[in-house]
């Protein structure tokens, strides 16, 4: 049975506990957060925007402010896998050449999207994905 004196210590040692362990945060009013990307500038040629990362690679501008992952793209083993599994997503389309369609969409994508995410850069980058199947009409 709970008496109040036996309440009353549990209530004391909830609170203890409470204290103690605190909620994590710092009130301290810093915060950290990743440095800003700097160095890379951005171009325009024949309407299409560029950016040039500082080792002066030309690199396509992505949609929705995204960060470019690799600078080197992906691996060829990477872009010949991808490649093959998008043509394959486009096959029943004769509308459109899979082949050229891929070839553009990936070649842009590569150096912001890690290979697992192709779908996810399907959907964001509406702008690519568009310029590709325009460039692919047969």
């Amino acid at each position: 049975m709970i008496t109040p004196k036996s309440l009353t210590g549990y209530l004391l040692l909830l609170l203890f506990i409470f204290a103690a362990c605190g909620n994590g945060k710092s009130n301290s009013g810093t915060t950290t957060s990743p440095p800003a990307v700097t160095g890379n500038k951005t171009v325009t040629e024949n309407g299409e925007a560029y950016i040039i990362t500082k080792s002066g690679k030309k690199i396509p501008k992505a949609e929705k402010g995204i960060t470019i992952v690799s600078e080197e793209g992906w691996t060829a083993k990477d872009m010949e896998f991808h490649l093959q599994y998008c043509q394959e997503m486009l096959q029943g389309n004769n509308d459109v050449d899979a082949l050229a369609f891929c070839k553009c969409f990936l070649d842009k994508i590569q150096y912001y999207y890690q290979p697992i995410y192709l779908r996810e850069a399907y959907d964001d980058q509406i702008k690519w994905n568009a310029a590709c199947i325009e460039a692919a009409q047969k």
